[in-house]
């Protein structure tokens, strides 16, 4: 989430609202920004990760079935209300506030609510735009049962060769595709199978032999360099930024001083509340700069500073409030069955 919000959208709205575009010039540091966005890539990751997990152990180990019904019904019911609520919210936003059409408008949040603006309209949705991302997510969640069936694959290197193989002609194939419209689940695709690949080493024994304070400052260089490597303009780069994802999740599964620093109170705080973060953070931030843009602007390195810690301020108390009274009631098992019975 920090790739997104604070490595990209963040210096880019400051720009663009508050620096009237003259804050970047050098195309490598407008490039370094862009790269940001690959923190959607690790959200693929994770996805892919947490999703394989259930459908590993059924497989391989002596795990419980997986109940589809549970499975589709848990996605639906866990992120479907606060993605409609975010998407409500920057709707009327759109009208009452920037006076767009409502009849204009409206067939695009059609769209969106049920993930389908970038098949219908080969664009990102018009009501929120990092919607483009939740419909891969959803595209995955519908196929992930099935991609699972590798696990049923029991011989573990044949196993294993396979996800490799499947990784790198799949990133292959999303470097040349690289933001072609429609976005689709093809195209991002690598990072989900990275995410199984490493489910399947994480519930099968796999042991990091790499010393513990190797693994920990190399995961952190990579996570730290990460932005740094310009992949879109090359192949080789694109990979070599594939393969550095991946050994930055392993390092962080399997490095004890890693996985202690990334379960420190305030990132796993940070964490719990990504969803909502992501859903909002571009019309908070987007709103509290214009609405900064009205005062008296500030100037220098220090104005950068200030802007910055207001923004962030800003989307972690409104996404808190958010993730406080629409996210985390969702996350209650069968929330639904006890809001239909208390409503009847």
């Amino acid at each position: 989430i920090f790739w997104v919000v604070v490595w990209m959208h963040l210096p880019s709205l400051i720009n663009t609202h508050l620096f009237n575009g003259k804050l970047f010039s050098d195309p490598y540091i407008v490039s370094v920004l862009l790269e940001g966005g690959h923190g959607v890539s690790f959200f693929f990751m994770i996805s892919g990760f947490i999703l394989a997990l259930p459908f590993i152990k059924e497989k391989i180990s002596t795990g419980p079935a997986v109940s589809l019904k549970k499975y589709y019904l848990r996605r639906l019911t866990r992120l479907e209300p606060p993605y409609l609520a975010a998407l409500l919210i920057s709707f009327f936003l759109l009208v009452l506030v920037k006076g767009q059409s409502f009849s204009g408008l409206l067939p695009h949040l059609g769209a969106s609510s049920v993930y389908m603006h970038n098949i219908i309209y080969s664009n990102p949705s018009s009501v929120l735009g990092l919607a483009w991302s939740l419909e891969v997510e959803v595209q995955f969640y519908l196929l992930a049962p099935f991609l699972c069936f590798i696990f049923f694959i029991k011989h573990q290197l044949t196993r294993r060769i396979l996800f490799v193989l499947l990784i790198l002609l799949s990133g292959v194939y999303a470097w040349y595709h690289l933001w072609q419209m429609p976005t689709m689940l093809p195209y991002f695709i690598c990072y989900f199978f990275s995410g199984m690949f490493l489910a399947d080493l994480y519930c099968n024994g796999h042991q990091l032999k790499l010393n513990k304070t190797v693994g920990l400052i190399a995961g952190c260089c990579i996570l730290l360099g990460l932005p740094f490597i310009i992949s879109v303009n090359s192949l080789w780069f694109f990979m070599l930024k594939l393969l550095l994802m991946n050994a930055a999740f392993y390092l962080v599964l399997f490095n004890a001083g890693l996985k202690k620093l990334m379960s420190r109170q305030f990132i796993t705080i940070i964490g719990g509340m990504c969803y909502s973060i992501y859903l909002l953070h571009v019309l908070i931030m987007s709103g509290v700069s214009q609405g900064l843009a009205e005062l008296p602007l500030l100037h220098g390195p220090l104005a950068i500073v200030v802007y910055a810690v207001l923004l962030i301020g800003s989307v972690l108390i409104f996404s808190a409030a958010f993730y406080r009274l629409i996210e985390q009631p969702c996350m209650r098992k069968d929330w639904w069955k006890k809001f239909f019975a208390r409503n009847r």
